[in-house]
């Protein structure tokens, strides 16, 4: 048994463990939940997508064709857009990479063993992927969930170049511990949130502005791990909008940890 092949059985025993321990209406509404998660649905979306198609890897980097990725999103429970006005400009998608809910899902297929894709070579669905669609929602959902968590680097999320060395050490798990410390359905602001997390996991950002150095291990924090779970339905975002200029600014202000995320966090594989 390939060791992809062992994550995904221990992340699929895991879920049906923590579901097991539920009432009956608990479980009902947990694998409720998971069947209309809009990012198991995309997956689900793509993988099929790949089964049913041919699809050719880019030249450079064996990402999805624009044809591919034009199909793909606009099967999406909330198709993003492929171009966008700004004053007199156009911005256009030029590649999946620009596209974060779909280069996103890529790379849990690559890192999850679902799919496999290469320069100038067909995309494939591999047949862990074919147990992957066989299952519920409620383990399919925490498979890529663990995949994130355990095998992604995060710093994917956020590519800056304070973080080319990776995140500190036993990051990952002092997030799980201090989201799984958190009351369920409570209003958590952000900040305050954030300053712990940095001070419990050492993440700096070494720059002389005392400004800088807190907001962009906030932003990290932000993108790396709340968006993500946001994704995931494990946490609910309050987000603020602040006048800038002629236009305005949209802040997390705080956030909540929802009973799917808690039964999430329950079932992770770490």
């Amino acid at each position: 048994m390939s060791a992809a092949t062992e994550y995904f059985k221990a992340a699929v025993e895991s879920a049906q463990q923590t579901a097991a321990e539920l009432s009956a209406a608990e479980q009902e509404t947990l694998e409720r939940q998971a069947e209309a998660l809009p990012l198991r649905r995309d997956m689900v979306t793509l993988l099929l997508y790949v089964r049913d198609n041919t699809v050719i890897g880019t030249q450079s980097t064996g990402n999805l064709p624009l044809k591919a990725v034009r199909e793909i999103t606009a099967r999406f429970v909330d198709p993003p857009k492929l171009e966008e006005q700004i004053g007199t400009y156009t911005f256009r998608v030029r590649s999946e990479a620009e596209l974060w809910p779909l280069y996103y899902l890529h790379v849990l297929t690559d890192v999850g063993g679902l799919a496999k894709g290469a320069a100038a070579r067909r995309w494939r669905v591999t047949r862990l992927s074919e147990k992957y669609l066989a299952l519920d929602p409620w383990p399919q959902v925490v498979y890529l969930l663990a995949t994130w968590w355990d095998r992604v680097n995060w710093v994917v999320a956020y590519p800056v170049e304070g973080l080319k060395h990776g995140l500190p050490p036993y990051f990952t798990a002092t997030v799980w511990q201090l989201l799984d410390d958190l009351p369920v359905d409570q209003s958590i602001e952000f900040e305050t949130f954030a300053d712990q997390l940095v001070a419990a996991t050492g993440l700096r950002w070494a720059v002389p502005d005392a400004d800088i150095a807190r907001m962009v291990p906030h932003g990290m924090i932000r993108r790396m791990i709340l968006s993500i779970l946001n994704d995931f339905g494990a946490v609910m975002l309050d987000i603020e909008e602040k006048p800038l200029g002629s236009r305005t600014l949209k802040e997390l202000s705080a956030f909540r940890l929802t009973p799917f995320g808690k039964q999430l966090l329950n079932a992770l594989v770490l």
